[in-house]
């Protein structure tokens, strides 16, 4: 069996809410942008602390009507390897980089 994964946001990166729109993302060390759908700033507030794959694809299927299991793990893999590390970083259970 595999260690579970545990994924974080950077807490240097800067979040700009956009209200429905989502959000806006700025990486000042790589001096980066990101662009968030609103999905993707649910995402992101959740990734304040540590969580899974599995945790946040959790969320998204108790949040968003009609949404599988499968397709918010896909979802969820597909944010974490879109803005990879940066703006993300997979962390110990912790918290610990």
């Amino acid at each position: 069996m595999s260690a579970l994964r545990y994924y974080q946001a950077n807490p240097i990166v800067s979040c700009r809410d956009e209200g429905a729109d989502g959000a806006i993302l700025f990486d000042p060390d790589r001096d980066e942008t990101a662009i968030l759908n609103p999905s993707g700033r649910v995402l992101w507030a959740l990734l304040s602390e540590p969580r899974t794959v599995e945790e946040l694809a959790a969320y998204l299927v108790a949040h968003y009507e009609g949404v599988t299991l499968e397709q918010a793990q896909q979802d969820v893999r597909a944010f974490l390897e879109a803005l990879g590390d940066g703006f993300v970083n997979e962390v110990a259970a912790g918290g610990d980089a």
